[in-house]
């Protein structure tokens, strides 16, 4: 997860975020969810001294030693959010694919509830998906087959891990306005010529390989009917295609942020409905 943060981190050049708040004019509440190990939510921290930062995860991983303004609650995100309505003035996720069944109802939905009218969503996204612009990965390259694997058993374990593309229009549903879409690209590995994209690929590749039992084991042996033995197996050749610098792979993060109207009612949608709304 740190080093998932870091990589980002470089991507989207040292910004924490999109959405337009500044140190003139700042966030006073900000609430990360699936904070992990809470180093973006510590940043937001130092970066916003007068700011209040929230940061809730299933897990308490998070550092005991954070700036005074940062504070670490275990929540489960999908039940109720233990806050009132018109809290917040940014909400924030980043990497969450495979958390949620339902992200615009669990999430984005929930998000417009305890926002304040003017206050903004933010999601930070990688879905599983490679993607190729020059034709060098090919329809049997390994780690293209192992993450259509993946699609299939997280549509049966009803998590959803393609999270992505879909988000400016999830934020548009449920009622949020000036809806904008940032899309970087991550190399799987060092095959960029720049500089700068073949380090941030050989990061993401280790990051990659590091990850890769603990992606699979759950999903496959649980939704594939596939042991443990045969799942270590078929990974022997993904990790090997992760080497491949012939094949110009990437995947995709996803930056989409969107507004709370001003005008929305004080109380704001129940969390779940939603209706159209035009982008302004």
């Amino acid at each position: 997860m740190d080093e998932q943060y870091e990589i980002i981190k470089i991507i989207m050049d040292g910004r924490l975020h999109l959405a337009p708040f500044t140190r003139e004019k700042y966030p006073q509440k900000v609430l990360d969810i699936a904070t992990g190990t809470g180093l973006w939510a510590i940043e937001m921290g130092d970066e916003y001294p007068d700011a209040e930062i929230v940061g809730t995860d299933l897990s308490p991983i998070q550092p005991p030693f954070v700036p005074p303004n940062v504070r670490f609650f275990v929540e489960d995100s999908t039940e109720e959010w233990d806050y009132p309505p018109s809290e917040f003035d940014l909400i924030h996720t980043r990497v969450t694919i495979g958390c949620w069944a339902d992200m615009k109802k669990e999430i984005i939905a929930r998000a417009f509830h305890h926002l304040k009218p003017g206050g903004w969503l933010e999601c930070q996204e990688v879905p599983g998906m490679p993607h190729c612009d020059d034709g060098t990965m090919p329809p049997d390259y390994d780690w293209l087959k192992w993450t259509l694997e993946l699609y299939n058993s997280s549509r049966l374990a009803n998590r959803q891990v393609d999270v992505g593309e879909q988000l400016k229009d999830w934020m548009r549903e449920v009622g949020f306005v000036d809806v904008h879409e940032a899309v970087f690209k991550i190399p799987l590995n060092g095959w960029p010529k720049d500089t700068r994209l073949k380090h941030v690929g050989m990061l993401w590749q280790r990051n990659l390989l590091d990850g890769l039992q603990g992606f699979s084991l759950g999903f496959f042996s649980k939704h594939l009917g596939k042991t443990q033995e045969e799942i270590e197996v078929s990974l022997v050749d993904v990790r090997r295609s992760l080497f491949n610098r012939k094949i110009h792979a990437y995947h995709k993060l996803y930056v989409v942020y969107g507004r709370k109207p001003e005008d929305a009612d004080a109380a704001a949608p129940e969390p779940g409905a939603g209706g159209d709304a035009d982008d302004k």
